[in-house]
């Protein structure tokens, strides 16, 4: 670590953001301003736990953080505000960094992966129109394989009529036949919950709703609810398995891990990645 280099960045933040050093040691959470300015002065360097949150906190790129590509690759944990999070892995982003569209509204570390342009996801949201109302809501922890569809309401047409076919978008005269919204069958928003795994090429038909913790197998075509904790696939998509029983279903619902903070989450993880119900229910 060039500790030099970590000294000129803290001592610049602050100065931007017009900081004490008690204000910058409050939002790395050190108890005292004393640790910021021995920083600062370079004698003391910093632990793996608080660059990771001077990264994320302040968005720096590695070399203002005074480390080398290989230090910054060494360090492990979960950078909310990074678009792609693992140096080494350019196919995988976090959605909420890359897209522009305020109808697309997505939670932390839920990423899309996708070699063709992982950033390039708002691509796969088609026919959401203002005119529509109707939004995209992803929670947070999602995983979402290459070449999802999310097709929103405005692919609906009439359909309270003889034929479907929509006239009114072809010419400014033929406007005067759009038929009202409460001609139209719109569903609402299409909704995924946190933890939810969706598998290569799902195509996701408007108004859905992903219940947390649902898997959803590749090539599938969801037009109908999903509930929490279920595997589902198929076209169309059906449930074909629990994910757990109902208590374990039930306590996930309930401590709602992805709610935590992310220091309480990484030093969980080993109880998330496995299946001690006893283990989980000490974390409620």
């Amino acid at each position: 670590m060039d500790k030099n280099k970590l000294s000129k960045t803290l001592k610049e933040i602050r100065e931007r953001n017009n900081m004490s050093q008690q204000e910058m040691a409050d939002s790395l959470g050190y108890s005292s301003r004393s640790t910021i300015r021995k920083i600062e002065n370079g004698e003391n360097e910093m632990s793996e736990a608080k660059l990771r949150r001077l990264i994320e906190l302040y968005s720096l790129e590695y070399e203002d953080a005074g480390l080398t590509i290989d230090e910054y690759k060494g360090l492990s944990g979960l950078r909310k505000d990074s678009l792609y999070p693992n140096p080494e892995i350019s196919s995988l982003c976090y959605i909420k960094n890359c897209v522009t569209n305020p109808n697309i509204i997505v939670g932390d570390y839920t990423y899309y992966d996708d070699k063709k342009g992982a950033d390039l996801f708002e691509k796969h949201v088609t026919h959401l129109y203002d005119w529509n109302g109707d939004k995209l809501i992803i929670g947070k922890f999602c995983q979402i394989g290459s070449g999802v569809e999310f097709v929103m309401n405005g692919a609906n047409h009439q359909m309270k009529a003889f034929t479907t076919y929509p006239f009114y978008i072809f010419s400014k005269e033929l406007r005067k036949f759009t038929p009202n919204k409460e001609d139209m069958p719109l569903k609402g928003d299409t909704v995924v919950g946190n933890d939810v795994w969706i598998g290569q090429n799902v195509t996701i038909l408007p108004g859905v709703t992903i219940g947390s913790g649902a898997i959803i197998g590749a090539n599938s075509v969801i037009a109908s609810d999903i509930p929490p904790y279920t595997i589902a696939v198929g076209n169309p998509c059906r449930v074909i398995k629990d994910r757990f029983d109902l208590e374990t279903k039930t306590l996930l619902l309930d401590i709602s891990w992805w709610n935590w903070d992310i220091e309480k989450i990484e030093k969980n993880i080993p109880v998330l990645l496995s299946l001690d119900k006893e283990k989980l229910k000490a974390l409620k």
